[in-house]
């Protein structure tokens, strides 16, 4: 089994301080410099933010299989319970960006409880500020545009539609090796 965080504290602590600031500052990539050993297909910023954020009390979906080396890594590091049901997720990791198309399979919370909702983290192909998707809400001044490379345009279209029931909605992290960026909930990305 590959190690995880080489320091188990001081990693998380820095992982999660970046994705606060993620948060805070939709669209903004941000880089990974902790060293840790993603197990593959797993992306080096994925497997730290999980490390991070998930433990034996958060269901985990993905659309990898339940024996695949990089969830049982997932699941040692973690204690996190696999799920087969995206809907009951509360964190969800999907690789396949070629054929990912279903935000909304994704559980947006409730109206009494809109935390119980579903943190989506998705793998690109690339991440740049030079796209056409135009991102606006709190945290961005006026706008900021981004690209995600390999995602399709539908995945957008289908993510609107899911912003509009806000407080519901999905948090999600698009990641491309030690790169992320956050697109919380509240922010619009509209396809120009």
């Amino acid at each position: 089994m590959k190690s995880g965080f080489a320091s188990q504290t001081f990693d998380s602590q820095k992982v999660f301080r970046t994705l606060l600031g993620a948060m805070a500052s939709p669209g903004e990539i941000m880089t990974l410099d902790i060293d840790i050993d993603a197990q593959e297909p797993v992306h080096h910023a994925s497997g730290a933010i999980l490390l991070t954020l998930m433990d034996f009390e958060t269901p985990f979906w993905t659309d990898l299989e339940n024996r695949n080396a990089a969830v049982q890594w997932l699941r040692f590091h973690t204690g996190a319970p696999y799920i087969h049901t995206a809907g009951h997720a509360g964190f969800a990791l999907v690789t396949d960006y070629d054929t990912f198309d279903t935000p909304e399979q994704f559980n947006p919370g409730t109206i009494e409880s809109p935390d119980l909702s579903t943190t989506l983290i998705v793998h690109t192909r690339g991440l740049d500020d030079r796209g056409r998707i135009r991102l606006t809400g709190p945290g961005i001044r006026k706008e900021r545009f981004i690209n995600f490379k390999g995602i399709k345009e539908n995945f957008f279209a289908k993510r609107k539609n899911i912003v509009q029931a806000y407080p519901l909605g999905i948090d999600i992290i698009f990641v491309c090796d030690r790169q992320f960026t956050a697109i919380p909930r509240t922010t619009t990305m509209e396809v120009l």
